[in-house]
């Protein structure tokens, strides 16, 4: 079995006595897209820039094998496939739909398919269960910089469809 390329273990970040990433867990092989959801403020931003290694983790492992990360503001279909075009093994993608069109967004989710289908990896970041349905293969909550589920999309979909809205978001928030 190769090596994953995206890999975090035991995963912490302190920013001084403040844990903002605590016990994190990922591996994400070639030709998967790995989704990151939670609310504001739950970690999913920090945790992509620990994995570009712009931050140091203050303990655990993180690694990820040649590297870009396309922030929210920079994620419009043309610099993402300016991006790709130094053909990185890995994308991290922060929150890339929010505003965009449904024809932006299709060509974003088209352009990180591609990557994934020629053995790139993607994590995707988002607070919108629905923008990594039929997109990642698994998925992260992350809640309070914590891990509050970790696997399949479809029974993270399952699960919240059993629910209200009112009780997802009042679960999401105890989680914080």
């Amino acid at each position: 079995m190769p090596a994953p390329l995206v890999e975090a273990a035991a995963l912490e970040l302190r920013f001084g006595h403040r844990a903002v990433l605590s016990g994190i867990d990922l591996c994400v092989g070639a030709g998967q897209v790995h989704g990151l959801i939670g609310p504001c403020g739950a970690g999913k931003s920090v945790l992509l820039r620990v994995l570009s290694g712009e931050l140091a983790p203050t303990g655990g492992v993180a690694r990820a094998q040649d590297v870009v990360l396309v922030a929210d503001a920079a994620a419009s279909p043309l610099l993402l496939a300016q991006a790709l075009a130094g053909n990185p093994s890995v994308l991290l993608v922060d929150e890339p739909s929010a505003g965009f069109s449904s024809e932006a967004r299709a060509a974003v989710r088209s352009l990180v398919v591609r990557h994934t289908a020629r053995g790139g990896a993607a994590v995707w970041a988002t607070r919108r269960l629905d923008a990594l349905h039929r997109l990642a293969s698994d998925v992260t909550l992350l809640a309070g910089g914590r891990v509050r589920y970790a696997g399949s999309v479809e029974v993270l979909v399952l699960r919240s469809l059993a629910q209200s809205a009112e009780d997802v978001a009042d679960e999401i928030s105890r989680a914080a």
